[in-house]
């Protein structure tokens, strides 16, 4: 008996199959040792592009940026999901204008 096509073939990643996993970031932890206190939380809906800077005092070490990006929602547009970036200004005051620092 001839073996299922499937079951003779070497398992492969999810990446050959053409599913891309979302990339990791860095750790609280490393972001903390280049200085860096605050992150940048943007909405994941690009036409929004609303934003918030606030303090990532509130997260352990261990967690990665990429980790709590589901945990938000836009105040603005109600879509679920952000990208968080480190703030590397977060020492700095804001500005007027476009509202960034």
């Amino acid at each position: 008996m001839v073996p299922p096509l499937a079951a003779s073939l070497p398992p492969r990643s999810a990446q050959s199959f053409g599913h891309v996993c979302p990339p990791q970031k860095i750790t609280l932890a490393e972001m903390r040792a280049s200085g860096v206190r605050g992150v940048l939380i943007y909405c994941s809906d690009y036409r929004c592009s609303h934003y918030v800077a606030i303090s990532a005092d509130q997260w352990a070490d261990g967690v990665r940026l990429s980790d709590i990006e589901d945990r938000f929602t836009c105040s603005a547009c109600g879509k679920r999901g952000a990208d968080v970036r480190p703030d590397f200004n977060w020492d700095k005051k804001p500005t007027g204008g476009m509202g960034y620092r």
